[in-house]
């Protein structure tokens, strides 16, 4: 209770007490009548005594800003390939696609982890792949022992499953290594260079 309430609680007591102490010698005023006297005398009391509660207005009320978090992004490496060696987008004889990949993007290990890498690779050329078609590292950290891994004649439409053991490296972040199906032939003499598969893990 504040205090200007309890300076009204007091002043209605004792407005009450005046009332029934005048009362007591004039039998004939009734109850209706007393408190009719004593809600009255409340009601001026209450107006007359000053509020420290300040009176509402239609001023709007500032509109809380909303806070942002901030979120930390990850810069994807980025890797250049010679200008002979890049896909043309145009060409539909000797392409290739990734159908499946192992592991999923951003997946995490700890440092030195033992996992598998499998790609399922897809020949949507026109064309049969020749003799000496390759999928060879190219670029990023080595996760694994092999670095070349020669393909089967795969007809268009054609599947072929590579699967490689690979150990997460010792440094943390975001790490990507990057391989290249390319032929006929390797790195050096290769005429197509046909897709890139790839694996994106996070090292904790």
């Amino acid at each position: 209770m504040n205090r200007s309430t309890k300076r009204i609680s007091s002043f209605v007591i004792a407005i009450t007490f005046l009332i029934l102490a005048c009362g007591l010698g004039q039998p004939e005023n009734n109850t209706e009548q007393l408190t009719n006297l004593v809600m009255t005398s409340v009601a001026q009391t209450v107006t007359a005594f000053p509020t420290s509660t300040p009176a509402p207005t239609n001023t709007p009320l500032p509109i809380p800003t909303e806070i942002v978090p901030t979120i930390q992004i990850t810069t994807i490496p980025t890797f250049v390939f010679p200008t002979s060696t890049s896909v043309d987008s145009t060409r539909t004889d000797y392409v290739c696609d990734i159908i499946d990949q192992k592991p999923f993007d951003d997946t995490s290990f700890r440092p030195g982890d033992s996992f598998d890498i499998k790609w399922t690779i897809v020949n949507t050329g026109t064309q049969k792949w020749e003799e000496d078609t390759y999928l060879e590292y190219q670029d990023g950290p080595q996760m694994t022992d092999e670095t070349q891994i020669k393909l089967t004649k795969l007809k268009p439409g054609g599947q072929y499953d590579v699967v490689l053991d690979a150990t997460a490296p010792s440094e943390s972040g975001m790490q990507v290594m990057v391989w290249a199906v390319i032929g006929p032939g390797t790195i050096k003499d290769s005429i197509y260079w046909m897709c890139y598969p790839y694996v994106r893990i996070i090292v904790e």
